[in-house]
This record gives C-alpha cells, structure tokens and sequence, in this order.
C-alpha cells in the first residue's frame, strides 16, 4: 500500500493558526471534569492560548526556557502546550501522580524556571507538595522566588485562589490582556524554528530516576500527524481520549494528532468507564484511544450494554492479541489499530493501517511510519537478524529524540554513532516488514500504560531501615497488564509485614509503583557473576500465583 502523507515542516503554533484559520467556529476541544464539559471552539481556543503566551512573555519566559507543567487533562493543561511553544519555550510534562520526592528531582534536572500546577484533584493537595519542596514561597511576593532547593525556579502559577508566593493563572491571563504584548507575541513566535525543542518527556530507564527525552515541534507534529491518518482520522471524525496530557499519548499522539487533521477531541480529566460510555454515545464518537486496562473496565461496566457504541469505528491501542480481539469484537471498534513507540521516538516507530487486513491489524504493530528504519539485532553481537528472527529492536529517522537533556553519557548510550535509537525492546520484523513487539529486555515494567523503572522501586525499598536486598519484578494483572512484585531480603534480627513495606513506598512513589505484592526472600538466587537472577525469580512467583488462582 503506498503512502503519501504532505505534512510540512511547522511548529506547533503555526499548526494551531493554520487550523483555527481552516475551521474557526469547529468545537475543537472539549473537556469533561466530574461529569460536566467545557467546550472550546477553535477560535475561543486560540484566544486563550495568545493570552497566556503573552502573560507568560510579560513573566520574562524566553526561548528555551523550561516549563513544567503539573496538571492532569484540563483546558488549562492544552491551553499552556500551545503558549508555551508559541513562545520558543520548552514544556516539561509532570506525571500527576509523583510524590515529592519525584517532583523535586524533575523540576532540578530539567532547570524549570516556572512551574504551572493545579491548587487540588482527587484530594491531592499539589499547592502543599510544592511548598514542602519550597518553603520560602509563605513569605515571597510571586516572581520573587528565591529557593535554596531549586535555586532556577522563580514562578509557581496555580489554578486555584490567591496563595502566598503563587500568581493565579487567572491573573496570569489578565497579564496578557496588554494590547502592548500583541507584536512582541507575533515576533516571538515566528522566531521559532520546526527543528527547536519543544518538550522535554521523562521517561523512566534503568537509571534509578527519570531521563528527559527532548523532542522538537517538528518530529512530534509529523508523528501525529502520521498516526492520525493512519488510524483512519479526517476533519469529520470524533475522537475521545482519556490518554493522560503529561505523557506523550495525551500531548503528543491524541491532542496533535486531532489538531493536525483538524478534528475534535474529547477528553476526560481521569478515566471513567461510565463517562466514556456516555460520551461515546451522547456525541458519537468514531473514535477511541486507550490502553489495555481502559478497554477491560469499558467491557466490565453496567452500562456497557446500555449504551449505544454503534458511532465507534476507529481507535488504536496496545496490547495481546486477544485483547485487539476484544476491541474489535465487543467494544465494536471494527478498524482498530496497534502501535509500538517510545517517548525517545516522539513517540511512534510503527503503527497499523485502518486498512490493513484484520490479522495484521490484531496481531501486529503495523510498517514503521514514512521516515523511520527498523531493524532487529543479536542484543549480544550486534548483528541484524533476518525476518522473522527475534532480537533488539533499533530505530532510526526523523522522530528519534535529540537526546537525554544534561545526560550525554545516557544519550550516546542510546543512540549510537550511525543514529540508531536501540529501544531495549524485544520484537521481530514479519516477511512483509510489520513489527511484533516482544516484550522487553530492559529492566522495565508497563503498569497500566505507565513505565516503572525496577532499577527505581529497589532504590526505594532501599532506603527502608530494614531491607537489605531487594528485587522487583512485574507479575501478570488482568485490569493493569502488569504489577511490581517485590522480593525482599531483610536485615538480620529484625521482622516487617508485607503493609508495613507497602506503606513505606506509598509514602514515597507514585501509586502505581508501589509493589501490589512483597515476598520475603531469606537468599536469591544468583548468576555467576553475583547478579540477582530476576527471571529465575519471576519465573517461579508466576508459577506459585497461578497455582494458588492469583492469576
């Protein structure tokens, strides 16, 4: 099947004009928070995103600068995306679910010199997480920040009311009302090249701690773009995401890829299989993008047959052969598609085509996309195997990321001297050239569509007084696909409850980190070499946990 996807070099700003121009009076976004919606049309978006662009010039953000944005999926969250790159700065996406600890680390490495977050959500109090971090923000005027633990950061700007040390994003729209700002905002803005970074994503690795991948206003506009059309998208469809706007899936995949075909998008602030229903039918939706868990709790919910899901269609996903079955079957998304990607590769390598026969559809991730290799290599030898063979998969082109921001040394280990991204993924290419991803050879997990470092959890566990050794593994999960497990050899003399270590990480790492399962192990089994052996480990729990009906 020949492709010809005319997408020309932009930057994310020059996107948004050019379909507010096209469609000014669309719905162009639409969002849901506790069951109600705020929906925008193109140009009331656009507004918006001018107004905080020049709040944030009026702030003294300059190109380059770094941006964090600690928000779950909220108007305000794609409304700062679009500003801060109409500005030549640089957006850092936070996962709303870090603790403080996580939080700190990625505000210092990334050098964020403004942070915007939400005051609550979900009973999480992110003004008060913040103030632990910077307790001179009590007795500062906002802007005037001056903190020994982040020395570069000097705006918070929250969602909620007036706060000592913080400027309310309304106050920070009310800055952009300046008529004055209006040129400086055009001028700024066609200073900005396609090729600039535009995002730092940190993506977890076998470091103990986050890296920031950095991506550029083109790759990630052309990757959209691509998977878009490939999933069947045009100006007349509906798509509904819960994809999270921290992550790539929800900034990069659903929120561009809809801009670029000049569609609508729906999204929900957290996943709700009820409102989904509801939405799915209420605004006929053709299209639905989610991860493997999402679809399950869509199959399991009382209104699922209740609902009308005839509009559906179109979507793409992740996940095991049966799972696609069930997707195209029951949910009835008749074109679904699978995909395989990274936040190193802006972040799509292959996806399927809505055209492609079932069978590949189910049971691949589809060609590369236009612009990008894949080749699979001998993980020991370097050597690339024929079809059909298993080993590394490794990409190259126009989407692999412009490096790990401040860590060279990660970065050449990444991507070698003739620009191959080597994933750590295990995968094999068909005689036909679709990709089938195997699993990982990495030290990783996928946790309900979220990637957890092992390397990260042990460094916690670590830090209990009473643990000596530990291992994390992932064990099989139907709702999440996978959970950490982790075995724990104590210290001698002393005793702990499986609660008392899960308690210890609660306080210190996203949910979706902390261990489901510990096992107390009095040895590990070892390699020759002195190293834990993990899939021994893993191996033998799998088997015990089946038996006893676990899974």
């Amino acid at each position: 099947m020949s492709e010809t996807y005319n997408w020309p070099r932009m930057t994310y700003g020059a996107a948004l004009d050019r379909i507010v121009r096209m469609y000014p009076d669309r719905e162009l976004l639409i969002f849901y928070r506790d069951g109600q919606s705020r929906r925008y049309r193109s140009r009331e978006f656009l507004d918006e995103v001018n107004r905080l662009a020049r709040g944030l010039l009026k702030l003294g953000v300059q190109p380059g600068d770094k941006v964090a944005l600690w928000l779950a999926n909220l108007p305000e969250c794609a409304v700062a995306e679009f500003a801060i790159a109409k500005l030549g700065a640089v957006m850092v996406a936070i996962n709303t679910r870090y603790k403080v600890r996580e939080l700190e680390y990625v505000l210092r490495q990334s050098d964020a010199t403004t942070l915007i977050i939400m005051d609550r959500f979900l009973d999480i109090d992110y003004e008060a997480m913040v103030r632990s971090i910077c307790p001179e923000l009590n007795t500062c005027r906002p802007g005037q920040l001056e903190s020994k633990t982040l020395p570069q950061l000097k705006w918070v700007i929250t969602l909620g009311d007036e706060a000592p040390g913080m400027l309310t994003y309304r106050d920070l729209l009310a800055l952009g009302d300046d008529p004055a700002l209006v040129g400086a905002l055009h001028r700024r803005q066609a200073s900005v090249d396609p090729d600039d970074v535009v995002l730092i994503q940190y993506t977890s690795g076998t470091t103990a701690f986050p890296k920031g991948a950095m991506l550029g206003h083109d790759q990630t506009l052309r990757n959209a773009y691509i998977m878009a059309r490939r999933t069947g998208l045009d100006e007349n469809d509906r798509v509904l995401s819960a994809m999270p706007m921290f992550h790539v899936g929800g900034s990069v995949c659903a929120l561009l890829g809809t801009i670029t075909c000049g569609c609508p998008l729906y999204t929900t602030a957290t996943f709700d299989a009820g409102l989904t229903l509801r939405i799915i039918e209420e605004e006929k939706i053709t299209c639905y993008i989610g991860i493997e868990s999402m679809f399950y709790m869509l199959r399991e919910h009382e209104d699922f047959h209740r609902r009308d899901r005839s509009s559906l269609s179109k979507g793409w996903t992740t996940g095991s052969v049966e799972m696609l079955k069930m997707v195209a079957d029951e949910i009835g998304i008749e074109h679904v598609v699978s995909l395989y990607g990274l936040s190193e590769a802006s972040p799509n390598v292959s996806i399927g085509d809505w055209r492609d026969p079932r069978e590949k559809r189910l049971t691949t991730m589809g060609r590369p996309q236009p612009g990008v290799e894949v080749k699979i290599i001998d993980p020991e030898t370097g050597e690339p195997q024929p079809a059909g063979q298993p080993g590394e998969i490794c990409v190259r082109g126009y989407n692999v990321m412009k490096g790990y921001y401040k860590m060279p040394e990660e970065t050449a280990q990444a991507i070698d001297s003739e620009g191959w991204l080597h994933t750590g993924d295990r995968g094999r290419l068909d005689a036909d050239g679709y990709l089938i991803w195997l699993g990982r050879i990495k030290d990783m997990l996928r946790v309900g569509g979220e990637n957890v470092s092992a390397l990260e959890v042990e460094d916690v566990l670590f830090g209990h007084p009473k643990v000596a050794v530990a291992a994390v593994v992932g064990v099989p999960d139907q709702r999440l696909g996978e959970v950490p497990l982790a075995f724990i050899q104590l210290k001698p003399g002393v005793t702990a409850t499986p609660e008392e270590i899960i308690e210890y990480c609660r306080d210190r790492i996203a949910n979706f980190k902390v261990p489901r399962y510990i096992r107390f192990m009095e040895k590990f089994p070892m390699t020759g070499s002195g190293k834990i052996q993990k899939f021994a480990l893993r191996e033998q729990v799998i088997t015990e946990m089946k038996q006893s009906g676990l899974i």
